[in-house]
């Protein structure tokens, strides 16, 4: 008979699990069979129902926090990760079980309180309001806890409280690949070229055709400023300067589509004609000014800090890594 708390993987803004779930005594259908593990199978709808409630606690605790880019990518890397990260919780309870684990009720009610008072400032009453509109029930969710609390226990023991300090050399290698991360993005020196769509004397299909010429030119290594000061129709191009508009701030006088544009080029990049309602417009960036990398001794704390991280992670990996190769787990394909 299949256990009816099914273990629901662990995301790294949500843990949760399954507990009470009634669609799981209806007949499996073999074809719909994803994984066994250690003889007990795990279905797709198992793998969306987990999908699902996973979902439900994310949504409640991270509501009004996030946009909805960030919730739809979330979201889509919960179902991408979805069977993989089902059998390897059900591997860590399996695991925990077998040791003869147990999680007192005062460790599930510290976490329920300590989810409440980061995710509701500590309301109650709100709390429970938003668990009940996701239709979870408190029952519910004290499982998912009580899961959550034994997964991290094993996971926390097998990652290494203590690992090999980190030699100077790590740290001043690890460095060099990450200091880009720190680095400011200064500001943009710009060049614009405006380019109208129509003008007295030529159609939008004849100026169409001289934006291509002039991206064709610039390809080639044709000098943007002397193509501002052949065509553009902006002041820029009116001051002789080549379509120089200067170093600008995020908050300069440029409109905010094109600030952002080139915000977003790096030295020597030229945007593609961009479309400005009766104008065409290409932004240039000459350079960058301002920007800055921090020293290795500024960040050395940093470093030493993602280095341990990752050495826990990689600690994590192999003892997962063994349980896959010791448990009886076999997966099937579409």
């Amino acid at each position: 008979m299949i256990s009816c708390r099914i273990p629901l993987i662990l995301s790294g803004l949500a843990a949760l699990c399954l507990s009470n779930i009634s669609s799981f005594a209806a007949p499996i259908v073999l074809n719909d069979i994803k994984a066994v593990v250690n003889g007990e199978p795990i279905t797709q709808s198992m793998v969306d129902s987990a999908v699902r409630t996973q979902i439900q606690i994310w949504l409640m605790g991270n509501k009004g926090m996030v946009t909805k880019a960030q919730a739809e990518s979330e979201i889509r890397e919960m179902e991408k990760k979805a069977l993989d990260d089902l059998i390897d919780r059900t591997l860590i309870l399996s695991e925990f079980e077998s040791l003869g684990g147990n999680i007192k009720e005062q460790f599930i009610d510290e976490a329920v309180k300590r989810f409440t008072k980061d995710r509701f400032n500590g309301d109650k009453e709100k709390f429970l309001a938003e668990l009940q509109s996701s239709g979870m029930t408190i029952s519910q969710f004290r499982e998912i806890q009580r899961d959550q609390i034994a997964i991290q226990a094993l996971r926390s023991e097998h990652a290494g409280d203590e690992v090999i300090p980190n030699t100077p050399w790590e740290k001043k290698a690890a460095f060099n690949g990450m200091k880009d991360d720190w680095k400011t993005d200064g500001s943009p020196k710009v060049r614009i070229m405006s380019i109208p769509k129509v003008t007295e004397s030529k159609t939008q299909e004849q100026q169409k055709a001289l934006i291509d010429d002039i991206l064709s030119q610039l390809e080639n290594g044709a000098s943007f400023g002397a193509l501002a000061k052949k065509y553009s129709t902006d002041s820029f191009a009116d001051k002789g300067s080549g379509g120089y508009v200067g170093v600008i701030s995020r908050s300069g006088p440029l409109a905010e589509g094109l600030t952002g544009v080139a915000y977003q080029l790096g030295p020597g990049q030229i945007s593609k004609p961009l479309d400005d309602g009766a104008i065409w417009r290409i932004v240039k960036v000459d350079e960058r000014v301002g920007q800055s990398t921090p020293s290795y001794e500024e960040k050395e704390e940093e470093v030493d800090r993602r280095l341990t991280i990752e050495k826990k992670q990689e600690n994590l990996e192999a003892w997962l890594k063994t349980l896959r190769r010791d448990a009886n787990v076999r997966i099937y394909g579409d």
